[in-house]
């Protein structure tokens, strides 16, 4: 997520895709946002506050027109960018994973400063639940805080949304860092580290290899041709290898995913893009599936 995504709101986010989806994609198309305020149930003068709000920030131009508010308003050049960025991390699970991750660290170390020990329930009435707009999931949510739990930086009295959240001092050194969780692991080798034994000798495979590994495919993938629910597969089975690169070793579950992986490219419908993806990854994918 950019540093601009960042300082948006979530109802600004909301207007940039849903002027992206009426305007075509398109920029310059002017589009009456009366639609969006009912959509959102929100008043013609808030609605009228975020356009304007994104048009100081060069995002939109609003067209006023001595009309009663909200105005008509169309995506700049720089906000259809923006709005095709928000749109492709929207649905790139990686990407959400990641955020949902990043943000219960940052509501957790909030709540730590007010002297509180909260449910994880009560993540979901906090800013950060809103990614992009929309509100994180229940098994999002709850997946993430396993995750941080298995990866040292959560303490959780359950497993439910009533569990009692705290951070470790290794997640109060991710909170304070404040370059993300998946950064921070990569730099934590002795935690995130996954010892494995080829026919080629000992090898240590760190989760910045597995982020790399994963960056990659995530990057090639759309040039493989395969269809939207192989596509899918290949990607969700990445982003699982990602997660438990971070986590106490897992020897079988991360051959199992590798297997997987290494199996969906050698059926790929692009054999060049797979060999030379395979060519890329080829070495931290033989450790995985050799390692026991």
């Amino acid at each position: 997520m950019t540093q601009r995504t960042a300082a948006l709101g979530r109802y600004e986010v909301r207007l940039l895709l849903w002027l992206l989806e009426q305007c075509g994609s398109r920029a310059h198309v002017p589009v009456p946002t009366g639609g969006f305020a009912r959509q959102q149930n929100k008043p013609a003068l808030g609605v009228a506050a975020v356009v304007e709000d994104l048009q100081e920030r060069g995002l939109v131009r609003a067209h006023e027109d001595g009309e009663r508010p909200p105005p008509d308003a169309e995506l700049t050049p720089e906000g259809l960018a923006l709005a095709l960025e928000l749109s492709e991390e929207l649905h790139d699970l990686g990407t959400l994973h990641r955020y949902a991750e990043d943000a219960l660290l940052d509501w957790a170390q909030e709540q730590e400063r007010t002297g509180r020990l909260p449910r994880l329930k009560e993540f979901f009435v906090s800013e950060q639940v809103f990614f992009h707009g929309s509100p994180l999931s229940l098994a999002d949510v709850e997946g993430s805080a396993r995750f941080l739990r298995g990866a040292g930086l959560l303490v959780l009295s359950g497993d439910s949304v009533t569990a009692r959240v705290s951070l470790t001092a290794a997640g109060r050194r991710c909170a304070t860092d404040g370059r993300g969780v998946s950064a921070y692991l990569a730099r934590e080798p002795a935690q995130a580290g996954i010892h494995i034994g080829t026919v080629q000798g000992d090898f240590h495979v760190t989760y910045g290899n597995i982020m790399n590994f994963v960056d990659t495919i995530h990057d090639r993938a759309p040039g493989l041709d395969l269809d939207a629910e192989r596509l899918d597969q290949l990607l969700r089975d990445s982003e699982e290898l990602r997660r438990t690169g971070a986590l106490p070793p897992q020897p079988g579950r991360q051959r199992t995913l590798a297997a997987r992986i290494r199996d969906q490219l050698a059926t790929a419908p692009n054999s060049a893009a797979a060999q030379g993806l395979l060519q890329t990854i080829g070495p931290i994918l033989t450790r995985l599936i050799g390692g026991g």
